[in-house]
Order: structure tokens, then C-alpha cells, then sequence
């Protein structure tokens, strides 16, 4: 075992260390070999072996348990240490495993919003209401006339060809 003000020396870097360096594995460390490194290091530093010593030292080694499995629980998993090592590459050395990835919110364009001019928009929001109700003949009959407002617009005509391939596969 490390002498008490090694391993308080030690808890007290983790900070600006890297999970691997805190599990002391390699970069391309493979998952058994990250299993391996925890469970070693975790029975060493584990706050049990630890509760006849000095506060501080329990302190320490209770930090020092901490970030093993914080770093245990990012590695391990796939998903969590493909974003740790982009992060790492960015100079982050700490991963909220917790955090939710922000991932690119799509916003559904309505006719309304594709429309190019004032009377199209006036069809096409017409339109939008009866598809949201359901109602696809009378959502083509509006789409048409928007198109006939906005001739020059393609997105409106897909739309209305989409349209045509919804009421085509509507039972009757």
C-alpha cells in the first residue's frame, strides 16, 4: 500500500488527469483490459481498506474511488467513450456521463412556411389545417391552389405530389 501522503498526493491530481491516466491504461486500451485496470485499482483504493487511517487519508481515498468508477463508467460503455475521447481531443479531461447529447432539432416546415407569397400562403395555410385534421382531399384541393399562386415553387409541388401519394394509398 502507498504511503498516506502519496495517496492524498494522488487524489488530490486527479483533477487535470485523463480517465485513463486515472485507470492507467493505454488510449486503445481494449474493454476487458479497462475492466482489469479497475478492478485493481478499485480494491487497492477502495474507502473501506481505509477507515482505520487518518481523516484525510480517508478523504483521499474516497475521492480517488470516485473518479475510478467515474472514468470506469465512461469507458466502459461505447457510446459514452466515443464522446469522451471527441471531448479529450478538445482538451476536456471530464465527461457528465448524465449530460444529454444536443442533438440537431429538425423543424417540420409546414405548406404555410414553403409558400413564397401572400395568397399561396393563404391556401397553404388552409391546407396545413385539413391535413393536422386528417382531411386529404380537401388539404389537395387547397395545395393545388397554392401552387397555382406560387407556380414557380418545386417544394410546394412535391408536396402536392406527396399529397397525391397519401390520397392513392388511403383505403377507400
Amino acid at each position: 500500500m502507498a504511503a498516506p501522503i502519496t495517496f492524498i498526493a494522488w487524489a488530490e491530481s486527479l483533477e487535470t488527469m485523463d480517465y485513463y491516466d486515472i485507470l492507467r491504461v493505454p488510449y486503445d486500451a481494449s474493454p476487458a483490459e479497462i475492466q482489469k485496470a479497475f478492478h485493481a485499482l478499485s480494491l487497492r483504493c477502495h474507502p473501506d481498506r481505509f477507515v482505520d487511517e487518518d481523516e484525510e487519508v480517508g478523504r483521499a481515498a474516497s475521492a480517488v474511488f470516485k473518479k475510478l468508477v467515474e472514468a470506469y463508467n465512461v469507458l466502459r460503455r461505447p457510446n459514452l467513450r466515443t464522446r469522451y475521447d471527441a471531448e479529450l481531443r478538445k482538451g476536456q479531461v471530464k465527461l457528465d456521463e448524465h449530460a444529454v447529447e444536443k442533438k440537431p432539432t429538425f423543424q417540420q416546415r409546414t405548406l404555410h412556411m414553403i409558400a413564397s407569397n401572400a395568397k399561396a400562403r393563404q391556401y397553404a395555410a388552409k391546407a396545413d389545417a385539413f391535413l393536422s385534421n386528417g382531411k386529404l382531399e380537401e388539404a389537395r384541393i387547397q395545395l393545388i391552389s397554392a401552387c397555382q399562386h406560387d407556380p414557380g415553387n418545386d417544394e410546394l409541388k412535391e408536396r402536392l405530389d406527396i399529397l397525391y401519394e397519401a390520397l392513392f394509398l388511403e383505403p377507400p
